[in-house]
């Protein structure tokens, strides 16, 4: 892989040499690879979770995998959206759809969220509060992060899903100062007479 490409490009270049492999052996091979790098990757999918609320409820969860999964979910809002560091409003909604869609516990889960329960998140997550919680829910919903369940509610779609999985949080990048050029000194005109 070329280093001039995107980070999409090498994760379809990823893809494309695990494709149809079993989903097992697709999983072991990059765990091979993440330790390889050593890389704390700390992402559960859907099916892991439910495997594992699933074994839990039965109570043969083993105290290793126990630790595994408790080290891959942040425990509370607050530590999701500080692992995110979301820059704007629009972004920290978008988190938090993202987090009572997917991160929250099962009792908390939430297709979509409103006004309220954003003003909440931003109280427990210790951010400012929202002055027009609804406005950054429509203003995340024009930018194409959230789609609308019905009135007041929103949901995160795919585009917010990889902003909050693949961007952020981003590379804080620090913006160089202005660069001030020295003033050229004016030519004098010559008069007119």
């Amino acid at each position: 892989m070329t280093t001039s490409g995107s980070d999409f490009d090498a994760a379809k270049a990823v893809a494309e040499q695990l494709k149809g492999l079993e989903k097992e052996r697709q999983q072991r091979i990059l765990r091979w690879v993440a330790e390889s790098l050593s890389l704390e990757l700390g992402i559960a999918t859907a099916t892991e979770w439910q495997k594992a609320e699933t074994t839990a409820s039965r109570g043969a969860m083993s105290a290793h995998e126990e630790a595994q999964l408790s080290q891959r979910r942040p425990a509370d809002i607050k530590t999701f959206v500080d692992s995110k560091r979301p820059k704007s409003d629009v972004q920290f909604a978008t988190v938090v759809a993202y987090y009572y869609r997917f991160e929250a516990s099962t009792e908390n889960r939430k297709e979509s969220i409103d006004a309220a329960t954003l003003q909440e998140a931003a109280r427990l997550a210790g951010r400012r509060r929202l002055s027009k919680p609804l406005k950054t829910l429509n203003n995340a919903k024009t930018l194409g992060y959230l789609d609308s369940a019905e009135r007041g509610q929103f949901g995160v779609n795919s585009v917010g899903e990889n902003l909050v999985a693949m961007t952020l949080p981003g590379a804080v990048q620090e913006r160089p100062g202005k660069r001030v050029r020295p003033r050229k000194p004016r030519k004098a005109r010559p008069k007119k007479r």
